[in-house]
């Protein structure tokens, strides 16, 4: 009886183990957003984040209109390369502005100039996105729950797919605040719907201040999420504010709670709402470390086998070692470390291997997602030197020969293009003429002066390699193709 709760608990233990470094995202998110600066910095944690997937973002009325705040969604997604999440726009609930709307409107979130933002209604994107998961979604409302309540009205049933409703009032009991005025029938709506909503409040004894030093505590952080944070609060429309300490944590203490529950208390409202408020003072203290926590994100998100990835010049070859820290700033640290690993499998440093690299890299960026979560289809053939493409493309993205994930194209037209997959969603990546085109005029060049398949032609070779990995921006190099 010992031996087998013994090999039970072994048996479980590394299930939990496995399942703690698959990489896969702990949350599967919807965001609601009214566009207000508090919203900025909770949808910032949210995509910056691994374990949280962030399916889709609404728009709802409030601090902004849903249009206006569609726009400025769709550029702050388009600022990080994350195009391939979709934004669905809310309807006007024709209520009078707040105040603070100027310095909403003023925020920035991206460039909006000559922006077209998709037509797509939320209450419609909400049920597409829910019904297409397989997973239970979480709903994070930072403004009112008008389109879950829009959704459910069309869909009664998907209150069976969300686990929870994570949503932002200034007060639960009673209820009372912008978020739930603007539209109080839809939230009541909800909460009487049975769905497990938490409603999140700031403590108004122990406020988290956004000022100064909010500020210079994130601007440490080597993240862009947190860098667009600092950059939109440092900007005109919201120094002032941020200088006269009235800015605070609101919205964003829904991501911290998602993150960090237990510093909360906890009041049941109904048998399905549930209130929860900073605890106490020293709440407010491991708030701000786990705020820093959630930007920074996991050092070893992405690897199975290494604790973080080594970045240290001198581990490097002589010719590789002047460029690593320039690379890994210039390109990030995915990109480098699926380059490393690849031309380690690939036997040598190789250009379209390379690019392979830089093409699966764009893709999971674009879709904002982990290796191993993405379905390849490879046009690069079987035949050196464009298939070289395919290693590239099973390390960036994890879809290996493997796992089944990745297949390559039978078609005669061989190129450097690939097709990538995610939950209904597909993007097509092709290496624009002009540097195929450089790249065979450069290595024909090589074949002129060393003669083919050389040593000499091998080294020129690598040193092509080298200064494409470097030179070469993925959101630069590729024409892109989405459905």
């Amino acid at each position: 009886m010992h031996r087998l709760l013994f090999v039970g608990i072994c048996c479980l233990a590394g299930c939990l183990l496995a399942t703690a470094h698959s990489g896969k995202a702990r949350f599967h998110v919807l965001i609601d957003t009214d566009g207000a600066a508090d919203d900025l910095r909770a949808i910032c944690m949210l995509l910056g984040n691994r374990e949280v997937e962030v399916l889709s973002v609404t728009t709802s009325e409030g601090a902004l209109t849903p249009v206006v705040a569609a726009q400025k969604v769709t550029a702050l997604l388009r600022h990080f390369h994350h195009e391939g999440i979709p934004v669905g726009t809310g309807r006007p609930l024709n209520i009078p502005p707040p105040v603070w709307r100027q310095h909403s409107e003023g925020a920035l979130w991206g460039d909006t100039v000559h922006l077209a933002v998709s037509p797509q209604k939320a209450a419609d994107l909400l049920v597409h996105t829910i019904e297409q998961e397989d997973e239970r979604v979480t709903f994070i409302c930072l403004g009112t729950l008008t389109n879950l309540r829009d959704a459910l009205a069309e869909r009664p049933g998907l209150k069976e797919r969300i686990e929870r409703v994570i949503w932002y009032s200034s007060s639960a009991q009673p209820l009372q605040g912008a978020n739930y005025d603007a539209d109080p029938v839809s939230a009541d709506r909800v909460l009487a719907s049975g769905i497990p909503v938490c409603i999140i409040s700031a403590s108004e004894q122990h406020p988290l201040l956004v000022d100064a030093p909010y500020l210079e505590m994130i601007s440490g952080i080597a993240q862009e999420y947190a860098r667009q944070i600092v950059r939109t609060h440092s900007a005109d429309a919201l120094r002032p504010v941020v200088a006269s300490g009235h800015m605070q944590a609101w919205d964003d203490w829904t991501v911290v709670y998602l993150f960090a529950p237990e510093l909360f208390d906890r009041v049941a409202v109904t048998p399905t709402v549930t209130a929860h408020r900073p605890a106490n003072a020293q709440s407010i203290a491991q708030a701000r470390e786990a705020i820093v926590r959630i930007l920074t994100g996991k050092p070893d998100s992405e690897s199975r086998v290494f604790y973080g990835f080594p970045e240290d010049p001198g581990l490097y070859a002589e010719d590789v070692a002047p460029m690593v820290r320039d690379m890994i700033a210039r390109h990030g640290q995915s990109e480098w470390r699926a380059g490393v690993l690849t031309n380690e499998l690939h036997g040598h440093l190789g250009i379209y291997a390379i690019i392979g690299v830089k093409m699966g890299i764009r893709a999971r960026e674009y879709f904002n997602i982990g290796v191993d979560d993405i379905e390849v289809t490879s046009d690069a053939g079987l035949q050196p030197p464009v298939s070289c493409l395919n290693d590239g493309l099973q390390v960036s993205t994890g879809a290996t020969l493997g796992h089944g994930l990745i297949r390559v194209s039978p078609k005669e037209d061989v190129r450097p293009e690939a097709t990538f997959r995610f939950k209904n969603k597909t993007l097509r990546l092709r290496l624009k003429p002009a540097y195929a085109q450089q790249i065979r005029r450069d290595v024909e060049e090589g074949i002129r002066l060393y003669g083919n398949l050389t040593e000499a032609y091998w080294m020129h070779v690598r040193t092509l390699a080298i200064r494409y990995w470097q030179a070469f921006d993925r959101h630069e190099i590729f024409e892109t193709y989405c459905d």
